[in-house]
């Protein structure tokens, strides 16, 4: 019965033939009650420990469209029991047809209890704030890409316009055709991640709406309600999680670079253009937004004490990007720069002051150390997705360990190499790439 019928009026007192205004509803009977006949409910046995809650708070439930029926509708009868096996809430009869081959099931009642401090809700909750927390960031690393694509361009710019000092008046031209390009391209790729942000917007509200509805279970309905409903919140998150995961594996961050024609130095007469834009896409590296769900989390508490403390000049890193470091046996550091303009290794010694940098053929991504004198390295952003391993002695490189597809973390132990590699998970092999 909807609480809106009949003017909202007191279902028991209208049975008395008495006309009061229902200021509270009793989920269990499912009726308006007036505030006497709540105090009544209340001092009742019977019906001591129904859940009464406000008319406000009813039709917000109900307003949440999250199917909170505690009746089986093939069966007709009330879902009291819980089946572990298939996580499904179901009746009497159904423990004897469809889930007649399960574990035993569990009383609803018990299942529920305290559903709204249980661990399952608790990691629900989590899960829809990391999924909005996350949203937000890729939102703002989205933003953050458009202001590199845009600093990037001026830097083109500049260096476009250094070169035109240096050549002739047919340099108008050129210029005029490689600015066209550069425009036209970053316009195009601006509006390809704000499409992105729309999309991401879209769902970031979409998640904050499960988040309300999760808040309002909490507040207003039973525990069986609350329990009930967050199992059809965890069904809506994974599917919208799933929605996401798969856009979000498409995304790629977007590089622009100037590739000089060199004949313009040599000279302008049969020059056509002065250069091509070269955009470069590389993986974001955006994780699945699905957690592992059903865990439970143990605290360990960990006391933490500080081994060492180095002071780096700032200078060191600048316009580097740091993805990783290392510390050799040897107590040097190895920080892997993936600087597009760097693609280097930057050696210091124990105490901070520089040592080497060690020139890449491609940008990298993660470092492990080898016994005492080798490193090897991951090169997810080249043509050949590849583990290159050198050694610090030489500086040079052995035989690369290739994939079929891009390699990620790696790290190494007992002469094995444990490596992350796209859609095949770790992979464990020697040094020359053998599992």
């Amino acid at each position: 019965m909807d609480v809106n019928d009949k003017k909202d009026l007191c279902s028991p007192c209208e049975f008395k033939s008495k006309t009061e205004t229902a200021r509270k509803w009793c989920t269990e009977c499912e009726e308006p009650l007036c505030i006497t006949c709540s105090q009544g409910n209340n001092a009742n046995r019977y019906f001591r420990n129904h859940h009464v809650i406000s008319v406000e708070g009813n039709q917000l439930l109900a307003s949440l469209q999250i199917p909170l029926n505690e009746y089986c509708e093939v069966h007709d009868k009330k879902k009291d029991l819980y089946c572990s096996s298939h996580g499904e809430i179901i009746c009497l009869t159904c423990t004897q047809t469809t889930h007649g081959k399960c574990v035993p099931a569990a009383r609803l009642s018990d299942v529920s209890k305290n559903a709204k401090t249980s661990t399952f809700v608790t990691m629900l909750e989590s899960n829809i704030a990391d999924v909005i927390d996350q949203l937000r960031d890729i939102i703002k690393d989205r933003e953050n890409n458009k202001v590199e694509i845009e600093k990037q361009k001026n830097e083109i710019l500049e260096e476009v316009r250094s070169y035109r000092k240096c050549i002739n008046d047919k340099l108008d031209q050129v210029e005029s055709i490689i600015i066209e390009d550069l425009n036209g391209k970053c316009q195009t790729f601006n509006l390809k991640i704000d499409n992105i942000v729309m999309f991401l917007n879209d769902h970031l509200k979409k998640f904050d709406e499960i988040r309300k509805q999760m808040d309002t279970l909490k507040e207003y309905a039973s525990d069986t309600q609350t329990f009930i409903g967050a199992k059809a919140l965890g069904k809506t998150l994974h599917y919208n999680e799933s929605m996401l995961t798969s856009v979000l594996e498409l995304i790629q961050n977007i590089n622009i670079t100037l590739e000089v024609n060199q004949d313009i130095f040599v000279t302008c007469a049969d020059i056509k253009s002065f250069g091509d834009i070269r955009v470069n896409t590389l993986d974001t590296g955006y994780c699945n937004l699905q957690k592992n769900r059903g865990q439970c989390p143990i605290d360990h508490q960990l006391k933490l004490s500080k081994a060492l403390e180095i002071k780096i000049p700032q200078e060191f890193f600048f316009r580097s990007i740091i993805l990783s470091c290392v510390i050799l046996p040897n107590k040097q550091m190895i920080f892997v720069d993936s600087h597009a303009r760097n693609k280097r290794l930057i050696v210091l010694n124990e105490d901070g002051t520089p040592n080497r940098n060690i020139k890449l053929t491609g940008r990298p991504f993660d470092i492990a150390v080898i016994g005492s004198n080798k490193i090897a390295i991951s090169f997810p952003w080249c043509t050949r997705n590849r583990i290159g391993i050198i050694d610090l002695t030489n500086n040079k490189s052995e035989p690369d360990i290739v994939f079929k597809n891009k390699c990620y973390g790696i790290s190494y132990d007992k002469d094995r190499l444990f490596v992350v590699v796209k859609t095949e998970g770790i992979l464990i092999m020697d040094l020359i790439g053998k599992e």
